[in-house]
């Protein structure tokens, strides 16, 4: 099982990669293109903006180039200066959507993207060392942890749990009263944003599919997160699963001893 997750995993790696090589081919392209244009009767004038143009993407090159170099660093765990680490977050939420697009015209599915985007947002937060008492941290899941054959309503109160152990929600309980961590299931964006804000956690450890994390991670700058994508054995957004012991190890990451 670790052996098909690791060939997964390196497989998705590829495809990312791919996709930001063809972005750099295609900056690289522009630049000559520009280049070899002729030049007009207003020749200063052509002069300045061909040197803006160029200059221009001459930087979203470099900015292209060190995002490869730190993915691939990252893909093979090993470590990257905090410099690289501010630059290929910065360069994710910039590059993200021309990726997606890409992406899209490879035929590739859009998750091949998010997952990476995850996972390397996790190497990020699980590279640097935090010192965080248990109730700074909020574990925050959708409600789709949840059966849907339950008819108790936790996503206002979690203790109305019954603790049946048919789904998740039970052993995060479990880890919530290990680690004195807080732990909210929400419905949607919205009342996820609106619990951090009224919560104010200072790290978050979040379970959702692809697409929500990545929304997710773009919303909340300031606050590390760890992001878990669920299961979904079922299909999405209807009894999702999750893995427990990576939960946990996010919690022990951010906790303070």
């Amino acid at each position: 099982m670790e052996i098909k997750k690791t060939i997964s995993k390196n497989g998705i790696y590829k495809k990312f990669l791919l996709i930001l090589s063809i972005m750099l081919s295609f900056i690289i392209l522009s630049i000559l293109g520009i280049w070899l244009l002729p030049a007009g009767s207003q020749v200063f004038i052509y002069q300045m903006v061909l040197g803006i143009a160029i200059l221009t993407l001459l930087l979203i090159s470099g900015l292209l180039i060190t995002t490869i170099f730190a993915v691939v660093q990252l893909w093979q765990d090993k470590e990257i200066p905090s410099f690289l680490r501010k630059l290929l977050q910065l360069a994710m939420g910039v590059l993200y959507p021309f990726m997606i697009y890409i992406g899209k015209c490879l035929k590739f599915n859009k998750d091949t993207v998010r997952r990476v985007y995850t996972d390397l947002n996790n190497k990020l937060i699980l590279s640097m060392e935090y010192k965080i008492r248990g109730e700074e941290i909020l574990i925050l899941t959708p409600h789709c942890i949840q059966k849907s054959f339950c008819p108790h309503k936790i996503t206002n109160d979690i203790n109305n749990c019954k603790r049946c152990g048919k789904c998740n929600v039970e052993g995060i309980l479990e880890l919530k009263e290990k680690y004195g961590v807080q732990f909210s299931i929400v419905t949607g964006g919205t009342l996820a944003r609106k619990r951090i804000s009224d919560m104010r956690p200072k790290a978050i450890i979040a379970i959702a599919c692809e697409r929500d994390l990545v929304s997710g991670l773009m919303d909340v700058k300031q606050i590390p997160v760890v992001a878990v994508i669920n299961q979904r054995p079922e299909g999405p957004c209807v009894n999702t699963l999750v893995d427990l012991k990576e939960v946990e190890k996010a919690i022990q990451h951010f906790i303070k001893e």
